[in-house]
């Protein structure tokens, strides 16, 4: 029984560990479900005025496509650009800067693991269009 107990206690931590390891962040599961969201809404924005907007905020959709203008899991707004076709979302993470590991690790609407930046630094201070 006491060369049992060990191996016990190890298989549990690696049980937790496993577990633990594959959970999203808080800060991620959000956007993605911003993203979403904030998608649907642009969607409906261009089917009625046959365009997106390239750069800016997103009040453009308030009132009339979202209640209220967007903000992340840390209550930073999202950053938004548009190449003609496509929406990039951003969110800058706890830090509210560009870059980051950890909580403060940005994340896209174009990213599959929501770490590497599509817009620019001058895309989150407002100007130029959005880079890859």
């Amino acid at each position: 029984m006491v060369i049992f107990l060990p191996f016990a206690f190890t298989a549990i931590g690696l049980v937790v560990w496993l577990g633990l390891r594959g959970k999203d962040d808080p800060g991620e599961a959000q956007a993605h479900a911003d993203f979403e969201r904030i998608t649907t809404a642009l969607e409906a924005y261009r089917a009625e005025h046959h365009a997106l907007p390239e750069e800016g905020d997103l009040s453009f959709l308030v009132p009339k496509y979202l209640p209220a203008e967007p903000t992340d899991f840390w209550g930073h707004p999202y950053v938004y650009a548009s190449d003609g076709q496509r929406p990039f979302l951003q969110s800058l993470g706890q830090d509210g800067q560009r870059g980051g590991n950890g909580p403060d690790q940005d994340h896209t609407n174009h990213d599959g693991h929501l770490g590497r930046a599509l817009i620019g630094p001058s895309q989150a201070s407002g100007s130029s269009s959005p880079g890859r």
